[in-house]
């Protein structure tokens, strides 16, 4: 039995990336009979709710602070529980008592550093690169993060590992959103509020091309909690003309449902992000059957499977976005069967498990050789 111990404190705070992917990863790994899988974090009501399986373990964590907890209580329950992996996002303990996986989802604030602050960037360089080093089993999520993390930590290649985010088809029952929040055909962006997800560009392809005339609306959902989103959050509102105010929409905290509604429903799903290290909105808004229009920057290079792409660098969104809104024979059907060959996570546990296995069994075998 191959005992995992995964630092899931990422589900005390508001729900981004990194829980997404340990969400989906882990309810497919916990399907294998030969592994054990034990989920550490502050609130445990809200692990037991995310991941609904008798199968799963959990052990609290007492400690808020980043710190403290990587410095110590971990460290401790790793070495009271014998586990052995522990499963870490960018940042490992320092005291190593087991064999390590971490998942470094992107390295965007080496290759842009413009969007991040410095303080965020100093504090980050080295203490991801220790974290790297000190890895036994390193994953990212794309090609492309893995070329920058072979690159900028000088790492074979071949000792990084692809494991993608993937979407979960929604088998929930949909609202109607139009109704609920009195809305037009609507333009759709789902990001978190920063500078570089690029929400101004949007906003400039609406007004150019005059969309609240045409009958569009134009919704953004997102969290702007945090100093950074609230300042692009603000930098964005200052942006829409008195005219547009009451065509242009804010939502943050909706249920699961209701975002998958408002996926559905969308005319077109717009993604220009400047960089990201994968990109999860874009493929779940194709999973509900929605046109998108896509950036064709870092990790969304991988995502051909969309007719619309464009460089948010340039001045192509507006057309762009104009030919996807007239295209009366979008294949949405063909995207999607190409999304789910590619990114769900029972393809992508199961590459996973076979990764994991591998390790153990040659563990196993060092240890008997040792001890002959």
């Amino acid at each position: 039995m191959i005992k995992i111990l995964v630092d899931a404190h990422v589900f005390d705070h508001s729900f981004q990336g990194t829980a997404s992917y340990i969400k989906g990863l882990y309810l497919e790994l916990v399907k294998y009979s030969d592994v054990e899988i034990t989920l550490c974090g502050n609130d445990l009501e809200k692990l037991r709710t995310v991941f609904n399986d008798s199968r799963f373990q959990y052990i609290k964590l007492h400690s808020h602070s980043r710190m403290r907890r990587l410095i110590s209580e971990i460290p401790s329950i790793i070495r009271q529980h014998n586990f052995d992996y522990a499963h870490f996002q960018f940042l490992t303990p320092f005291i190593k008592n087991c064999k390590f996986i971490n998942t470094i989802h992107d390295l965007l604030f080496l290759s842009f550093k413009s969007y991040f602050p410095w303080t965020y960037r100093f504090s980050r360089k080295y203490l991801f690169y220790l974290s790297a080093k000190k890895s036994d089993i390193l994953l990212t999520v794309s090609e492309y993060s893995k070329k920058e993390i072979a690159k900028i930590y000088s790492i074979p290649e071949q000792q990084i590992h692809v494991t993608p985010n993937a979407v979960d088809i929604f088998e929930g029952e949909y609202f109607s959103i139009k109704k609920k929040y009195n809305l037009r055909n609507y333009l759709l962006f789902v990001s978190r509020f920063e500078p570089r997800k690029n929400h101004c560009s949007l906003l400039n392809a609406y007004i150019n091309l005059g969309l609240s005339e045409k009958g569009y609306d134009l919704v953004f959902i997102g969290s702007k909690n945090e100093p950074i989103e609230e300042e692009a959050y603000a930098r964005l509102v200052d942006q829409i003309p008195i005219s547009l105010k009451k065509n242009i929409f804010f939502f943050e905290s909706l249920s699961w449902a209701e975002l998958h509604s408002f996926y559905r429903d969308a005319e077109c799903f717009v993604y220009p992000s400047l960089a990201e290290g994968f990109g999860i909105p874009p493929i779940e808004a194709a999973m509900n059957n929605t046109k998108v229009v896509c950036s064709n920057q870092t990790a969304m290079r991988d995502f051909d499977f969309f007719p619309y792409r464009f460089d948010p660098l340039t001045n192509e969104l507006d057309a762009v976005l104009e030919q996807a809104l007239l295209d009366n024979n979008y294949p949405y059907e063909k995207i999607r069967v190409s999304i789910f060959e590619k990114y769900n996570w029972a393809r992508i546990a199961a590459d996973f498990h076979q990764l994991l296995t591998e390790d153990y069994r040659v563990q196993k075998e060092v240890i008997s050789i040792s001890s002959e």
